[in-house]
């Protein structure tokens, strides 16, 4: 009689056992479902809020060059790096072609300085008429639509082959991001054919200024480094 009480009892605990690993398991929370959709996100097709059709090119007035964008949400970007040749920016001529590939270096900064004010003219005309820099906020717009984290950078990146140390992006919205790196004050440059490091027009607070990190492990915003590139959105 003894046996069989214990054995029931047993039964009865097993059970509630499993129920409560089953309760846990269905209250864990529940993976992000990335309902990322380009057709919807940053359609090929169509025209965009400027009246524009939703990818092409346009002029730099200033000195003729031809850039390509791209229309994300209710956001217009430039789909290649700055190549202005503006106060304290420089080509890098190291590497042969880099400058027609990745842009111009610059300096957003009084006098060209690594940390420092903005120049306010500078910041103001260094993108063609109708664009600027944009701030942290928009680029997080931006990330945000994306998917963001890992997922929005390789949506972000250049699909093209830049060597073994870059990995390949999937180019969703024609955004292309380019892994320039950036400039040291030694005058080397340094993640080159890895990452892409842009400027925001957002000021820290600490006598410097926010860049945008994109990388194959995802997107980040840090202090500015000496000189980086520039990816210019519409008005």
């Amino acid at each position: 009689m003894k046996e069989s009480f214990r054995s029931i009892l047993f039964a009865v605990l097993l059970v509630g056992f499993f129920s409560s690993c089953t309760e846990d398991n269905s209250s864990a929370p529940e993976e992000p479902v990335d309902t990322f959709d380009a057709s919807v996100v940053c359609p090929a097709e169509g025209v965009n809020a400027y009246g524009e059709p939703n990818r092409g090119t346009f002029t730099d007035a200033r000195d003729g060059q031809v850039y390509k964008y791209t229309t994300i949400g209710d956001q217009v970007w430039m789909a290649e790096n700055l190549k202005f040749n503006a106060p304290y920016s420089l080509c890098y001529d190291e590497i042969d072609g880099f400058c027609e590939t990745f842009g111009r270096f610059y300096s957003l900064h009084e006098n060209g300085e690594f940390l420092g004010l903005f120049d306010q003219q500078l910041l103001d005309t260094i993108c063609p008429a109708g664009w600027h820099v944009p701030s942290v906020d928009e680029w997080k717009m931006l990330a945000n639509r994306m998917g963001e984290g890992k997922n929005a950078a390789r949506r972000l990146k250049s699909s093209s082959d830049y060597g073994e140390k870059y990995k390949l992006g999937s180019d969703d919205c024609e955004f292309s991001s380019l892994p320039a790196g950036h400039w040291l004050k030694n005058g080397d440059i340094s993640g080159e054919n890895m990452i892409s490091v842009y400027w925001t027009s957002t000021a820290t607070g600490y006598g410097g200024s926010f860049y945008c990190w994109i990388s194959s492990s995802g997107i980040a915003f840090d202090i500015n480094q000496p000189k980086m590139s520039i990816r210019c959105v519409k008005n």
